[in-house]
Formats: C-alpha cells, sequence, structure tokens
C-alpha cells in the first residue's frame, strides 16, 4: 500500500519521493507590484488636490498675497520636497512642473502624478494635506512658492473667502472619505462595485465609457475584482453588458445594495 506521502505526491501531479514545491510569495517582501501601482493611484487623489485657483478664485488680491512669499528656483531633477523646512509646509509651483513619486521597500518607486503651475502639495494636517511618504522632484527647471502654516493663517485671516474656500474643499472631500472607509469596512466588493455603478449612472440607466480597468482603479481593486462582480449582478438579472456599456435593469435593487 503507497504510503501518504506517495499519494500526496501522486495527486500533486508529482513522482514518489519527491514532494511538489509550490512557490510562495513571502510576506516580508511587502505588497505586489500591482498593489503598490494601485496604492499609488489612490494616493495621487489625495497629494496636490489643492490649487491656487481652489484658494482665491477669481480674486487677484489674495493671488498676489501668495506670491509674496518666500521662492526657490529648481533645477531639473533637484529634490523639491522633503527638504530643510521644519514644521508643516506646503508647495506652491509658480511656474515650471514637479514629479511627486513613491519610494518602495525593493528600492523602486512608483510615479504618482505630475503637478504644474498653481498646484499645491506638501504636508499641513491644517489643510488635510500630507505626501504620506512621497517625494518630489522639479520636472523642468522650476519656481516653487513656499508656505507656512503661519504664512497661511494670516493670508485667510484677512480673507474670508480663502476661508469658505478651504471648507467648500475639505468638507466634501471628508464626507467621500469616510464613505469610502465605511464601503471598505463593511461592504463587499459586489456592493462596492453596485454604489459605483450608481454614482457613475447619474440617474439615467446606463453606464457609458467606462472599462473594467478603470472602475477597479476608482474603488481601488483588481481589474478582475470589477469582473468578477459585474458578472455576479450580471447573473442576478440586475444589469445587462455592453461593449463599454452597463445598463441597469434594476436601479432600485441596486441602489440598496449600498445599504449597510
Amino acid at each position: 500500500m503507497a504510503s501518504t506521502a506517495t499519494r500526496k505526491a501522486t495527486a500533486s501531479g508529482g513522482s514518489p519521493g519527491k514532494r511538489s514545491k509550490v512557490k510562495k510569495r513571502r510576506r516580508t517582501k511587502g505588497p505586489s507590484e500591482k498593489i503598490r501601482s494601485l496604492a499609488a493611484l489612490s494616493l495621487a487623489n489625495k497629494v496636490g488636490y489643492l490649487t491656487l485657483a481652489t484658494l482665491v478664485g477669481d480674486n487677484y488680491r489674495d493671488a498676489e498675497a501668495f506670491d509674496r512669499l518666500a521662492k526657490r528656483n529648481y533645477k531639473e531633477g533637484e529634490t523639491v520636497y522633503p527638504g530643510r523646512h521644519k514644521g508643516p509646509v506646503l508647495l506652491m509651483v509658480k511656474s515650471g512642473s514637479v514629479t511627486i513619486s513613491r519610494p518602495t521597500a525593493s528600492g523602486s518607486e512608483f510615479e504618482v502624478k505630475t503637478v504644474g503651475q498653481g498646484s499645491i502639495f506638501g504636508d499641513m494636517p491644517l489643510l488635510g494635506q500630507s505626501m504620506l511618504g512621497a517625494y518630489a522632484v522639479a520636472a523642468e527647471p522650476s519656481k516653487i512658492i513656499t508656505i507656512t502654516t503661519s504664512d497661511f493663517e494670516k493670508i485667510a485671516g484677512k480673507s474670508s473667502s480663502i476661508a469658505l474656500n478651504v471648507i467648500r474643499q475639505l468638507g466634501p472631500r471628508l464626507v467621500e472619505t469616510e464613505r469610502k472607509h465605511e464601503q471598505a469596512a463593511f461592504q463587499p466588493v459586489t456592493s462596492r462595485v453596485a454604489s459605483l455603478l450608481t454614482k457613475l449612472s447619474k440617474n439615467r440607466k446606463d453606464v457609458v465609457g467606462h472599462t473594467h480597468q478603470e472602475m477597479a482603479d476608482m474603488l481601488g481593486v483588481y481589474r478582475e475584482t470589477v469582473t468578477n462582480a459585474i458578472a455576479e449582478l450580471k447573473a442576478d438579472k440586475l444589469v445587462k453588458v455592453g461593449r463599454k456599456r452597463i445598463t441597469l435593469l434594476n436601479p432600485e435593487a441596486i441602489r440598496k445594495m449600498e445599504t449597510i
């Protein structure tokens, strides 16, 4: 009678006396490249969301107040952030452009986004802005304005419109962040996809022009995960799937899936 080891080897496709070798990813090596790319996409929505235009609108006097702050010229390839700044600081691109990247434990890097004139980035909890471990390098010769916490407080103290514009930016982002956190913590992926379809449909019955990959990027999941979730919705006759078109056959039932 064959031994237990022999039966296991034979069942797994190996020859008796030899154990099949299955390579497993070592967790000590950190996240996969795919996870890192998804994290970079997520970070892109958090870093550099503020711009001079969102803060001052058409108020040229407020814009001039920022223009009077300290500036520095950077050569292409020179590190803009982190620098020698002490304490929380924001950096505004006066001219040129800056590439924001995130390093990995393996020594590689993921490019997060490139920001241009008027974009604001850096670390300042007061404005809900953080680099989350990313760094910034001048993509071309650039002039950068430095905004300290005291600088911003002085400018905002003299302009109620800037303070109001900050609230208009932070309020909706806080609500959206809380919503996504609740979904990620308590909703199955199919419900999250259903919620996204409801949002993309904009009160219509069709979601048009979005690939599974694009929807996966919006949710921070794998494309295959979105494809499987849509297949489940299709199997339950909740959606009809076409080429870059998803028809909501039962919008009310899909909307109810958002409820936790």
